[in-house]
Protein backbone atom coordinates (compact mmCIF):
# COMPACT_ATOMS: atom_id res chain seq x y z
CA UNK A 1 0.00 0.00 0.00
CA UNK A 2 3.05 2.39 0.76
CA UNK A 3 4.99 1.45 -2.38
CA UNK A 4 1.29 2.68 -4.41
CA UNK A 5 1.02 5.89 -2.62
CA UNK A 6 4.69 6.57 -3.36
CA UNK A 7 4.18 5.81 -7.03
CA UNK A 8 1.20 8.06 -7.11
CA UNK A 9 2.76 10.86 -5.45
CA UNK A 10 5.61 10.89 -7.69
CA UNK A 11 3.46 10.50 -10.92
CA UNK A 12 1.54 13.95 -9.73
CA UNK A 13 4.49 15.51 -9.20
CA UNK A 14 5.77 14.68 -12.52
CA UNK A 15 2.27 16.12 -14.18
CA UNK A 16 2.71 19.16 -11.84
CA UNK A 17 6.28 19.77 -13.09
CA UNK A 18 5.24 19.54 -16.92
CA UNK A 19 2.40 21.70 -16.43
CA UNK A 20 5.14 24.08 -14.46
CA UNK A 21 7.19 23.80 -17.27
CA UNK A 22 4.76 24.42 -20.14
CA UNK A 23 3.16 27.75 -17.73
CA UNK A 24 6.58 29.61 -17.96
CA UNK A 25 7.48 28.62 -21.72
CA UNK A 26 4.33 30.12 -22.10
CA UNK A 27 5.02 33.51 -20.06
CA UNK A 28 1.53 34.83 -20.90
CA UNK A 29 0.96 38.06 -18.70
CA UNK A 30 -1.74 41.10 -18.82
CA UNK A 31 -0.95 44.32 -20.25
CA UNK A 32 0.58 47.54 -18.03
CA UNK A 33 -0.50 49.81 -21.00
CA UNK A 34 -1.77 52.96 -19.08
CA UNK A 35 -4.15 53.69 -22.21
CA UNK A 36 -5.50 50.18 -22.65
CA UNK A 37 -6.38 49.77 -19.17
CA UNK A 38 -8.08 52.99 -18.89
CA UNK A 39 -10.35 51.75 -22.09
CA UNK A 40 -11.14 48.39 -20.33
CA UNK A 41 -12.44 50.60 -17.04
CA UNK A 42 -14.98 52.18 -19.12
CA UNK A 43 -15.87 49.77 -22.60
CA UNK A 44 -18.91 48.73 -20.76
CA UNK A 45 -20.09 52.39 -19.88
CA UNK A 46 -18.77 54.16 -22.63
CA UNK A 47 -18.10 52.30 -25.34
CA UNK A 48 -17.52 55.43 -27.54
CA UNK A 49 -14.97 56.38 -25.36
CA UNK A 50 -12.91 53.61 -24.86
CA UNK A 51 -13.01 53.41 -29.16
CA UNK A 52 -11.35 56.36 -29.31
CA UNK A 53 -9.02 56.10 -26.35
CA UNK A 54 -8.12 52.65 -28.33
CA UNK A 55 -7.93 54.39 -31.98
CA UNK A 56 -5.59 57.02 -30.30
CA UNK A 57 -2.81 54.67 -30.16
CA UNK A 58 -0.70 55.06 -33.02
CA UNK A 59 0.61 51.55 -34.62
CA UNK A 60 -0.08 49.28 -31.64
CA UNK A 61 1.05 46.27 -33.96
CA UNK A 62 4.46 47.50 -33.07
CA UNK A 63 3.83 47.27 -28.93
CA UNK A 64 4.53 44.11 -26.88
CA UNK A 65 2.59 40.98 -27.43
CA UNK A 66 0.69 41.45 -24.24
CA UNK A 67 -0.15 44.67 -25.25
CA UNK A 68 -1.08 44.41 -28.65
CA UNK A 69 -3.15 41.03 -27.35
CA UNK A 70 -5.03 43.63 -24.88
CA UNK A 71 -5.30 46.24 -27.12
CA UNK A 72 -7.03 43.73 -30.19
CA UNK A 73 -9.61 42.02 -27.57
CA UNK A 74 -11.08 45.46 -26.17
CA UNK A 75 -10.86 47.08 -29.89
CA UNK A 76 -13.03 44.52 -31.05
CA UNK A 77 -14.88 44.56 -27.75
CA UNK A 78 -15.68 48.45 -28.78
CA UNK A 79 -16.50 47.94 -32.19
CA UNK A 80 -19.00 45.15 -31.44
CA UNK A 81 -20.79 46.78 -28.62
CA UNK A 82 -21.02 50.15 -31.31
CA UNK A 83 -22.25 47.82 -34.01
CA UNK A 84 -19.45 48.65 -36.30
CA UNK A 85 -19.60 46.84 -39.60
CA UNK A 86 -16.36 44.06 -38.76
CA UNK A 87 -15.71 42.13 -42.05
CA UNK A 88 -12.62 39.65 -40.65
CA UNK A 89 -11.75 37.51 -37.40
CA UNK A 90 -7.83 38.85 -37.73
CA UNK A 91 -7.58 40.96 -34.59
CA UNK A 92 -9.98 38.91 -32.39
CA UNK A 93 -8.02 35.77 -33.23
CA UNK A 94 -5.04 37.48 -32.26
CA UNK A 95 -5.98 37.60 -28.50
CA UNK A 96 -7.39 34.61 -28.89
CA UNK A 97 -4.04 32.82 -29.47
CA UNK A 98 -2.26 34.51 -26.89
CA UNK A 99 -4.50 34.25 -23.87
CA UNK A 100 -6.19 30.95 -25.23
CA UNK A 101 -2.06 29.48 -24.57
CA UNK A 102 -1.24 30.94 -20.89
CA UNK A 103 -4.09 30.80 -17.69
CA UNK A 104 -5.59 34.08 -17.88
CA UNK A 105 -8.89 32.53 -18.29
CA UNK A 106 -10.94 35.71 -17.96
CA UNK A 107 -9.65 36.76 -20.88
CA UNK A 108 -8.82 33.79 -23.24
CA UNK A 109 -12.70 33.29 -22.55
CA UNK A 110 -13.79 37.03 -23.16
CA UNK A 111 -11.78 36.75 -26.86
CA UNK A 112 -13.30 33.32 -27.44
CA UNK A 113 -16.90 34.82 -26.89
CA UNK A 114 -15.82 37.68 -29.24
CA UNK A 115 -14.62 35.33 -31.99
CA UNK A 116 -18.24 33.35 -31.54
CA UNK A 117 -19.91 37.24 -32.07
CA UNK A 118 -17.46 37.96 -34.99
CA UNK A 119 -18.48 34.78 -36.39
CA UNK A 120 -22.06 35.11 -36.58
CA UNK A 121 -21.47 38.79 -38.24
CA UNK A 122 -19.84 36.27 -41.00
CA UNK A 123 -22.54 33.71 -41.13
CA UNK A 124 -20.29 31.31 -40.41
CA UNK A 125 -22.63 29.25 -37.29
CA UNK A 126 -20.78 26.19 -36.56
CA UNK A 127 -17.76 28.47 -35.87
CA UNK A 128 -19.57 30.55 -33.80
CA UNK A 129 -21.13 27.97 -31.48
CA UNK A 130 -17.39 26.28 -30.83
CA UNK A 131 -15.72 29.63 -29.75
CA UNK A 132 -18.76 30.04 -27.75
CA UNK A 133 -18.55 26.83 -26.01
CA UNK A 134 -14.88 27.46 -25.58
CA UNK A 135 -15.60 30.66 -23.82
CA UNK A 136 -17.58 28.93 -21.58
CA UNK A 137 -15.51 26.30 -20.60
CA UNK A 138 -12.45 29.03 -20.28
CA UNK A 139 -14.80 30.67 -17.31
CA UNK A 140 -16.15 28.03 -15.67
CA UNK A 141 -13.94 28.67 -13.03
CA UNK A 142 -13.79 32.38 -12.77
CA UNK A 143 -16.61 34.78 -11.98
CA UNK A 144 -17.52 36.27 -15.47
CA UNK A 145 -21.15 35.53 -15.18
CA UNK A 146 -21.78 38.28 -17.93
CA UNK A 147 -19.64 36.94 -20.06
CA UNK A 148 -20.77 32.96 -19.80
CA UNK A 149 -24.45 34.23 -20.14
CA UNK A 150 -24.07 35.99 -23.30
CA UNK A 151 -22.17 32.80 -24.42
CA UNK A 152 -24.43 30.97 -23.70
CA UNK A 153 -27.48 32.50 -24.20
CA UNK A 154 -25.72 33.01 -27.97
CA UNK A 155 -25.69 29.80 -28.87
CA UNK A 156 -29.24 29.09 -27.34
CA UNK A 157 -30.08 31.41 -30.32
CA UNK A 158 -27.47 29.16 -32.97
CA UNK A 159 -29.83 26.21 -32.43
CA UNK A 160 -33.10 28.19 -32.79
CA UNK A 161 -32.29 28.98 -36.01
CA UNK A 162 -31.25 25.66 -36.94
CA UNK A 163 -34.88 24.67 -35.16
CA UNK A 164 -32.82 22.52 -32.72
CA UNK A 165 -35.60 23.76 -30.03
CA UNK A 166 -34.43 21.34 -27.53
CA UNK A 167 -30.74 22.64 -27.00
CA UNK A 168 -31.45 26.05 -27.33
CA UNK A 169 -34.26 25.75 -24.40
CA UNK A 170 -31.27 24.23 -22.35
CA UNK A 171 -29.19 27.10 -23.38
CA UNK A 172 -31.65 29.47 -22.66
CA UNK A 173 -32.34 28.31 -18.70
CA UNK A 174 -28.74 28.06 -18.19
CA UNK A 175 -27.88 31.65 -19.10
CA UNK A 176 -30.57 32.26 -16.92
CA UNK A 177 -28.71 30.65 -14.10
CA UNK A 178 -25.97 32.76 -14.92
CA UNK A 179 -27.27 36.07 -15.20
CA UNK A 180 -29.11 35.73 -12.04
CA UNK A 181 -25.39 34.94 -10.80
CA UNK A 182 -24.25 38.34 -12.31
CA UNK A 183 -27.46 40.27 -11.34
CA UNK A 184 -28.25 41.87 -14.39
CA UNK A 185 -31.55 42.06 -14.98
CA UNK A 186 -31.57 42.79 -18.52
CA UNK A 187 -30.35 39.83 -20.03
CA UNK A 188 -32.26 37.86 -17.25
CA UNK A 189 -35.27 39.19 -19.35
CA UNK A 190 -34.11 37.72 -22.76
CA UNK A 191 -33.03 34.98 -21.04
CA UNK A 192 -37.03 34.38 -19.34
CA UNK A 193 -38.78 35.68 -23.19
CA UNK A 194 -36.43 32.82 -25.05
CA UNK A 195 -37.40 30.26 -22.23
CA UNK A 196 -41.06 31.06 -22.45
CA UNK A 197 -40.58 30.91 -26.40
CA UNK A 198 -39.47 27.34 -26.66
CA UNK A 199 -41.73 26.18 -24.26
CA UNK A 200 -44.33 26.83 -27.04
CA UNK A 201 -42.25 25.07 -29.31
CA UNK A 202 -41.39 21.58 -27.48
CA UNK A 203 -45.08 21.67 -26.46
CA UNK A 204 -44.90 22.41 -22.66
CA UNK A 205 -47.85 22.87 -19.99
CA UNK A 206 -49.51 26.26 -20.84
CA UNK A 207 -48.66 27.72 -16.97
CA UNK A 208 -45.12 26.83 -17.43
CA UNK A 209 -45.18 29.11 -20.85
CA UNK A 210 -47.31 31.83 -18.97
CA UNK A 211 -44.73 31.51 -16.12
CA UNK A 212 -41.50 32.58 -17.96
CA UNK A 213 -43.31 34.87 -20.04
CA UNK A 214 -44.93 36.51 -17.29
CA UNK A 215 -41.16 36.79 -15.88
CA UNK A 216 -39.43 38.38 -18.52
CA UNK A 217 -42.87 40.90 -19.11
CA UNK A 218 -42.12 41.90 -15.31
CA UNK A 219 -38.59 42.56 -15.84
CA UNK A 220 -39.18 44.77 -18.89
CA UNK A 221 -41.37 47.30 -16.86
CA UNK A 222 -39.01 47.36 -13.91
CA UNK A 223 -36.47 48.64 -16.67
CA UNK A 224 -38.68 50.42 -18.46
CA UNK A 225 -38.08 48.97 -21.85
CA UNK A 226 -41.26 49.82 -24.04
CA UNK A 227 -40.17 47.92 -26.66
CA UNK A 228 -39.56 44.45 -25.01
CA UNK A 229 -42.96 45.28 -23.43
CA UNK A 230 -45.13 45.56 -26.06
CA UNK A 231 -42.76 42.60 -27.76
CA UNK A 232 -44.01 40.30 -24.72
CA UNK A 233 -47.37 41.67 -24.94
CA UNK A 234 -47.91 40.25 -28.75
CA UNK A 235 -46.38 36.95 -27.80
CA UNK A 236 -48.53 36.43 -24.72
CA UNK A 237 -51.58 37.35 -26.69
CA UNK A 238 -50.37 34.30 -29.38
CA UNK A 239 -50.10 32.12 -26.46
CA UNK A 240 -54.00 32.71 -25.30
CA UNK A 241 -55.57 32.56 -28.42
CA UNK A 242 -56.94 29.72 -28.30
CA UNK A 243 -57.05 29.28 -24.65
CA UNK A 244 -58.63 32.70 -22.96
CA UNK A 245 -59.91 34.91 -26.45
CA UNK A 246 -60.65 37.74 -24.15
CA UNK A 247 -56.95 38.11 -22.43
CA UNK A 248 -55.66 37.29 -26.17
CA UNK A 249 -57.55 40.04 -27.41
CA UNK A 250 -56.41 42.46 -24.41
CA UNK A 251 -52.91 41.34 -25.11
CA UNK A 252 -53.11 41.59 -28.79
CA UNK A 253 -55.10 45.12 -29.00
CA UNK A 254 -52.45 46.93 -26.22
CA UNK A 255 -48.84 45.64 -28.95
CA UNK A 256 -51.63 46.57 -31.68
CA UNK A 257 -52.07 49.98 -30.41
CA UNK A 258 -48.67 51.12 -29.28
CA UNK A 259 -46.27 49.04 -31.01
CA UNK A 260 -46.45 49.53 -35.01
CA UNK A 261 -43.53 46.86 -35.06
CA UNK A 262 -46.21 43.79 -34.83
CA UNK A 263 -49.18 45.72 -35.92
CA UNK A 264 -50.19 43.40 -39.14
CA UNK A 265 -48.72 40.14 -37.14
CA UNK A 266 -51.43 41.12 -34.37
CA UNK A 267 -53.93 41.66 -36.99
CA UNK A 268 -53.94 38.32 -38.62
CA UNK A 269 -54.33 36.99 -34.70
CA UNK A 270 -57.27 39.34 -34.06
CA UNK A 271 -58.92 38.89 -37.46
CA UNK A 272 -59.39 34.87 -36.80
CA UNK A 273 -60.04 35.54 -33.45
CA UNK A 274 -62.78 37.84 -33.85
CA UNK A 275 -64.29 35.38 -36.48
CA UNK A 276 -64.11 32.79 -33.73
CA UNK A 277 -66.43 34.77 -31.41
CA UNK A 278 -68.93 35.28 -34.76
CA UNK A 279 -68.06 38.86 -35.16
CA UNK A 280 -67.68 39.58 -39.01
CA UNK A 281 -67.65 43.47 -38.75
CA UNK A 282 -64.40 43.62 -36.37
CA UNK A 283 -62.98 40.29 -37.93
CA UNK A 284 -63.23 42.33 -41.45
CA UNK A 285 -61.46 45.42 -39.92
CA UNK A 286 -58.20 43.49 -39.08
CA UNK A 287 -58.40 41.47 -41.73
CA UNK A 288 -58.22 44.30 -44.39
CA UNK A 289 -55.51 45.52 -42.59
CA UNK A 290 -53.33 42.11 -43.07
CA UNK A 291 -54.12 42.23 -46.87
CA UNK A 292 -53.16 45.93 -47.52
CA UNK A 293 -50.08 45.70 -45.95
CA UNK A 294 -46.86 44.67 -47.87
CA UNK A 295 -45.38 42.65 -44.81
CA UNK A 296 -45.10 38.97 -45.61
CA UNK A 297 -47.40 36.79 -42.72
CA UNK A 298 -46.26 34.23 -41.46
CA UNK A 299 -49.30 32.61 -39.97
CA UNK A 300 -51.45 32.44 -43.32
CA UNK A 301 -53.88 29.42 -41.87
CA UNK A 302 -55.38 31.99 -39.41
CA UNK A 303 -55.43 34.71 -41.98
CA UNK A 304 -57.45 32.28 -44.41
CA UNK A 305 -59.54 30.72 -42.24
CA UNK A 306 -60.67 34.42 -41.05
CA UNK A 307 -61.11 34.87 -44.12
CA UNK A 308 -63.41 32.53 -44.62
CA UNK A 309 -65.29 33.04 -42.23
CA UNK A 310 -66.11 36.84 -42.95
CA UNK A 311 -67.55 35.17 -46.73
CA UNK A 312 -69.19 33.42 -45.11
CA UNK A 313 -71.51 35.69 -43.65
CA UNK A 314 -71.27 37.77 -46.42
CA UNK A 315 -73.11 34.82 -48.65
CA UNK A 316 -69.67 34.54 -50.45
CA UNK A 317 -69.57 30.51 -50.00
CA UNK A 318 -67.26 30.18 -53.20
CA UNK A 319 -64.56 32.33 -51.57
CA UNK A 320 -65.30 30.53 -48.20
CA UNK A 321 -64.30 27.16 -49.55
CA UNK A 322 -61.14 28.41 -51.62
CA UNK A 323 -60.18 30.34 -48.85
CA UNK A 324 -60.66 26.87 -46.41
CA UNK A 325 -59.03 24.88 -48.48
CA UNK A 326 -55.95 26.91 -48.79
CA UNK A 327 -55.48 27.23 -45.13
CA UNK A 328 -55.59 23.61 -44.90
CA UNK A 329 -53.23 23.21 -47.62
CA UNK A 330 -50.88 25.56 -45.71
CA UNK A 331 -51.05 23.31 -42.60
CA UNK A 332 -50.22 20.30 -44.09
CA UNK A 333 -47.17 22.03 -46.04
CA UNK A 334 -46.11 23.05 -41.76
CA UNK A 335 -47.09 19.74 -40.57
CA UNK A 336 -44.83 18.09 -43.50
CA UNK A 337 -42.32 20.81 -42.61
CA UNK A 338 -41.81 19.82 -39.27
CA UNK A 339 -41.99 16.08 -39.65
CA UNK A 340 -38.34 16.65 -41.69
CA UNK A 341 -37.23 19.20 -39.03
CA UNK A 342 -37.71 16.12 -36.25
CA UNK A 343 -35.92 13.91 -38.42
CA UNK A 344 -33.14 16.36 -39.40
CA UNK A 345 -32.67 16.90 -35.82
CA UNK A 346 -32.26 13.34 -34.87
CA UNK A 347 -29.33 13.14 -36.99
CA UNK A 348 -27.90 16.32 -35.69
CA UNK A 349 -28.04 14.42 -31.72
CA UNK A 350 -26.57 12.10 -33.39
CA UNK A 351 -23.22 14.03 -34.98
CA UNK A 352 -23.40 15.89 -31.33
CA UNK A 353 -22.77 12.25 -29.50
CA UNK A 354 -19.82 11.68 -31.62
CA UNK A 355 -18.15 15.37 -31.58
CA UNK A 356 -18.67 14.54 -28.13
CA UNK A 357 -16.95 11.04 -27.93
CA UNK A 358 -14.21 12.39 -30.05
CA UNK A 359 -13.73 15.38 -28.15
CA UNK A 360 -13.08 12.54 -24.77
CA UNK A 361 -10.44 11.03 -27.12
CA UNK A 362 -8.58 14.37 -28.03
CA UNK A 363 -8.67 15.29 -24.05
CA UNK A 364 -6.98 11.58 -23.53
CA UNK A 365 -3.88 12.47 -26.23
CA UNK A 366 -3.23 15.68 -24.73
CA UNK A 367 -3.13 13.87 -21.45
CA UNK A 368 -0.83 11.11 -23.01
CA UNK A 369 1.39 13.96 -24.78
CA UNK A 370 2.04 15.62 -21.28
CA UNK A 371 3.43 12.22 -20.06
CA UNK A 372 5.49 11.60 -22.83
CA UNK A 373 7.37 15.54 -22.65
CA UNK A 374 7.68 14.23 -18.49
CA UNK A 375 9.66 11.13 -19.90
CA UNK A 376 12.43 13.54 -22.16
CA UNK A 377 12.68 15.85 -18.95
CA UNK A 378 13.16 13.40 -16.14
CA UNK A 379 14.51 10.29 -17.84
CA UNK A 380 15.16 8.40 -14.87
CA UNK A 381 12.09 7.90 -13.97
CA UNK A 382 10.38 6.36 -17.09
CA UNK A 383 9.45 3.35 -15.40
CA UNK A 384 6.80 5.92 -13.29
CA UNK A 385 5.62 7.29 -16.69
CA UNK A 386 5.17 3.69 -18.40
CA UNK A 387 2.54 2.78 -15.06
CA UNK A 388 1.03 6.53 -15.78
CA UNK A 389 0.37 5.77 -19.26
CA UNK A 390 -1.13 2.13 -18.60
CA UNK A 391 -3.55 4.06 -16.05
CA UNK A 392 -5.06 6.66 -18.68
CA UNK A 393 -5.40 3.34 -20.77
CA UNK A 394 -7.60 2.26 -18.36
CA UNK A 395 -9.45 5.50 -17.65
CA UNK A 396 -9.87 5.63 -21.78
CA UNK A 397 -11.56 2.37 -22.07
CA UNK A 398 -13.91 3.18 -18.68
CA UNK A 399 -14.85 6.57 -20.64
CA UNK A 400 -15.06 4.91 -23.82
CA UNK A 401 -17.57 2.57 -21.87
CA UNK A 402 -19.20 5.01 -20.06
CA UNK A 403 -19.54 7.23 -23.54
CA UNK A 404 -21.25 3.89 -25.44
CA UNK A 405 -23.81 3.64 -22.42
CA UNK A 406 -24.61 7.14 -22.36
CA UNK A 407 -25.27 6.77 -26.23
CA UNK A 408 -27.22 4.09 -26.10
CA UNK A 409 -29.35 6.15 -23.37
CA UNK A 410 -29.33 8.90 -25.12
CA UNK A 411 -30.94 7.18 -28.71
CA UNK A 412 -33.53 5.26 -26.52
CA UNK A 413 -34.59 8.53 -25.31
CA UNK A 414 -34.67 10.37 -28.49
CA UNK A 415 -36.51 7.55 -30.33
CA UNK A 416 -39.23 8.02 -27.67
CA UNK A 417 -39.18 11.58 -28.08
CA UNK A 418 -39.36 11.19 -31.82
CA UNK A 419 -42.32 8.71 -31.31
CA UNK A 420 -43.99 11.17 -29.35
CA UNK A 421 -43.78 14.10 -31.62
CA UNK A 422 -44.75 11.91 -34.46
CA UNK A 423 -48.02 10.67 -32.59
CA UNK A 424 -49.06 14.59 -31.86
CA UNK A 425 -48.45 15.59 -35.55
CA UNK A 426 -50.18 13.05 -36.58
CA UNK A 427 -53.28 13.34 -34.30
CA UNK A 428 -52.80 17.58 -35.25
CA UNK A 429 -53.54 16.25 -39.24
CA UNK A 430 -56.48 14.51 -38.04
CA UNK A 431 -57.70 16.75 -35.81
CA UNK A 432 -57.82 19.19 -39.14
CA UNK A 433 -59.24 17.33 -40.69
CA UNK A 434 -62.33 17.13 -38.33
CA UNK A 435 -62.51 20.48 -37.54
CA UNK A 436 -62.99 21.91 -41.48
CA UNK A 437 -65.32 18.67 -41.98
CA UNK A 438 -67.37 20.35 -39.01
CA UNK A 439 -66.83 23.74 -40.18
CA UNK A 440 -68.42 22.62 -43.68
CA UNK A 441 -71.23 21.34 -41.94
CA UNK A 442 -72.09 24.01 -40.92
CA UNK A 443 -71.94 25.74 -43.92
CA UNK A 444 -73.67 23.37 -45.77
CA UNK A 445 -76.74 23.94 -43.57
CA UNK A 446 -76.51 27.40 -45.16
CA UNK A 447 -77.70 26.51 -48.31
CA UNK A 448 -81.42 26.09 -48.54
CA UNK A 449 -81.99 24.55 -52.43
CA UNK A 450 -81.97 20.82 -51.59
CA UNK A 451 -79.60 20.49 -55.45
CA UNK A 452 -77.17 22.92 -54.24
CA UNK A 453 -76.85 21.17 -50.72
CA UNK A 454 -76.61 17.54 -52.48
CA UNK A 455 -73.58 19.37 -54.88
CA UNK A 456 -72.32 20.82 -51.92
CA UNK A 457 -71.92 17.79 -50.08
CA UNK A 458 -70.48 15.98 -52.49
CA UNK A 459 -67.57 18.44 -53.65
CA UNK A 460 -67.08 18.66 -49.18
CA UNK A 461 -67.17 14.91 -49.32
CA UNK A 462 -64.32 14.84 -52.35
CA UNK A 463 -62.00 17.32 -50.24
CA UNK A 464 -62.30 15.60 -46.70
CA UNK A 465 -63.09 12.30 -47.04
CA UNK A 466 -59.46 10.30 -47.13
CA UNK A 467 -58.28 8.27 -49.78
CA UNK A 468 -56.87 4.91 -50.10
CA UNK A 469 -53.43 6.11 -50.44
CA UNK A 470 -54.11 8.99 -47.44
CA UNK A 471 -55.52 6.02 -45.27
CA UNK A 472 -52.26 3.78 -46.20
CA UNK A 473 -49.82 6.97 -45.59
CA UNK A 474 -51.33 6.94 -41.93
CA UNK A 475 -51.29 3.38 -41.21
CA UNK A 476 -47.91 2.82 -42.14
CA UNK A 477 -47.10 6.25 -40.34
CA UNK A 478 -48.49 4.36 -36.91
CA UNK A 479 -47.21 1.36 -37.69
CA UNK A 480 -43.62 2.87 -37.46
CA UNK A 481 -44.29 4.60 -34.68
CA UNK A 482 -45.41 1.45 -32.72
CA UNK A 483 -42.43 -0.49 -33.77
CA UNK A 484 -44.18 -2.59 -36.68
CA UNK A 485 -46.90 -3.71 -34.17
CA UNK A 486 -50.33 -2.61 -36.57
CA UNK A 487 -48.31 -5.06 -39.27
CA UNK A 488 -48.00 -7.79 -36.91
CA UNK A 489 -51.69 -7.98 -36.18
CA UNK A 490 -52.07 -7.94 -39.72
CA UNK A 491 -50.40 -11.27 -40.36
CA UNK A 492 -50.85 -13.12 -36.89
CA UNK A 493 -54.70 -12.18 -37.38
CA UNK A 494 -55.68 -13.20 -41.64
CA UNK A 495 -59.12 -12.24 -41.17
CA UNK A 496 -58.23 -8.32 -40.53
CA UNK A 497 -59.43 -6.38 -43.55
CA UNK A 498 -57.94 -3.30 -44.83
CA UNK A 499 -61.14 -1.13 -43.11
CA UNK A 500 -60.35 -2.92 -39.95
CA UNK A 501 -56.79 -1.63 -39.85
CA UNK A 502 -57.80 1.74 -40.78
CA UNK A 503 -60.60 1.91 -37.45
CA UNK A 504 -57.28 -0.12 -35.55
CA UNK A 505 -54.93 2.59 -36.72
CA UNK A 506 -57.42 5.62 -34.90
CA UNK A 507 -57.88 3.77 -32.01
CA UNK A 508 -54.63 3.49 -31.52
CA UNK A 509 -53.50 7.20 -31.66
CA UNK A 510 -56.66 8.03 -29.43
CA UNK A 511 -59.15 8.98 -31.65
CA UNK A 512 -62.96 8.52 -30.33
CA UNK A 513 -65.57 7.41 -32.17
CA UNK A 514 -67.10 10.79 -32.91
CA UNK A 515 -63.88 11.89 -34.52
CA UNK A 516 -63.88 8.35 -36.31
CA UNK A 517 -67.52 8.64 -37.85
CA UNK A 518 -66.81 12.14 -39.23
CA UNK A 519 -63.13 10.97 -40.64
CA UNK A 520 -64.90 7.54 -42.38
CA UNK A 521 -68.17 9.39 -42.88
CA UNK A 522 -70.03 6.90 -40.93
CA UNK A 523 -72.82 6.80 -38.40
CA UNK A 524 -72.06 5.35 -34.74
CA UNK A 525 -74.14 2.58 -34.97
CA UNK A 526 -71.69 1.31 -38.06
CA UNK A 527 -68.80 2.17 -35.93
CA UNK A 528 -69.81 -0.08 -33.02
CA UNK A 529 -70.65 -2.84 -35.40
CA UNK A 530 -67.15 -2.71 -37.24
CA UNK A 531 -65.58 -3.00 -33.45
CA UNK A 532 -67.66 -5.80 -32.58
CA UNK A 533 -66.09 -7.60 -35.58
CA UNK A 534 -62.43 -6.90 -35.19
CA UNK A 535 -62.81 -8.47 -31.70
CA UNK A 536 -63.89 -11.70 -33.19
CA UNK A 537 -61.31 -11.22 -36.14
CA UNK A 538 -58.67 -10.72 -33.11
CA UNK A 539 -59.78 -13.66 -31.11
CA UNK A 540 -60.65 -11.37 -28.43
CA UNK A 541 -63.71 -11.62 -25.68
CA UNK A 542 -67.20 -9.64 -27.16
CA UNK A 543 -67.12 -7.51 -23.70
CA UNK A 544 -63.39 -6.87 -23.66
CA UNK A 545 -62.32 -3.34 -24.07
CA UNK A 546 -61.12 -2.99 -27.64
CA UNK A 547 -59.40 0.48 -26.87
CA UNK A 548 -57.47 -0.65 -23.58
CA UNK A 549 -56.46 -4.16 -25.26
CA UNK A 550 -55.25 -1.93 -28.35
CA UNK A 551 -52.95 0.43 -26.30
CA UNK A 552 -51.96 -1.96 -24.17
CA UNK A 553 -50.60 -3.88 -27.08
CA UNK A 554 -49.13 -1.53 -29.07
CA UNK A 555 -47.21 0.16 -25.72
CA UNK A 556 -45.93 -3.11 -24.61
CA UNK A 557 -42.43 -3.27 -26.37
CA UNK A 558 -41.67 0.79 -25.62
CA UNK A 559 -42.61 -0.17 -21.85
CA UNK A 560 -39.91 -3.11 -21.68
CA UNK A 561 -37.40 -1.12 -23.33
CA UNK A 562 -37.60 1.41 -21.02
CA UNK A 563 -37.21 -1.09 -18.09
CA UNK A 564 -34.08 -2.61 -19.35
CA UNK A 565 -32.37 0.51 -19.77
CA UNK A 566 -32.98 1.10 -16.56
CA UNK A 567 -31.47 -1.73 -14.95
CA UNK A 568 -28.55 -1.27 -17.08
CA UNK A 569 -28.19 1.94 -16.14
CA UNK A 570 -28.47 0.22 -12.17
CA UNK A 571 -25.46 -2.93 -12.98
Amino acid sequence: MTMKKRYKVSVNTIIWGVNLFLLCSCGTRYTTHETILKAEKILYSHPDSAYKLLSSISHPENLSKADYAAWCLHYTHAQYKLNMDIKSDSLITIAVNYYGSGQLKKYSGTSYYLLGCIQELLHNNDKALLAYKKSVTELQDEREYKISGLSTINMGYIFVQENNFYQANNCFKKSLELFKLSENKYYQMFSYFETSKMYEQLIKPHDSIIFYSNKALQLAQLLNDTSMYYEIKSHEGEIYYNKDRKLAISNLLSAFNYSPKYRVRNSSFLAYIYSELQMPDSAAYYLNIVKNSPELIKNDVLTNLASAYVYKHDGNYVQAFNSFEKAYLIQNTIFQAKLKSQLYQIDKQYDLTQKVSENAKLKIANKTMQIWIASLIIFALIVLIILQILSIRLKKKQAEFEIKQQKLEFELKEKNLENIRKQELLLSKLQQKIEITLRFNKLNQGIIDPKKQDEFLKKLIDQLVLSQNEWQYYIDETNNLFNNKIADLQLNHSLLTYSDTIVIVLISLGINISEACSLLNTTKETMYTRRKRIKKHLGIDADADLEKWLLEYVKEEDDVSILALEVGSKK
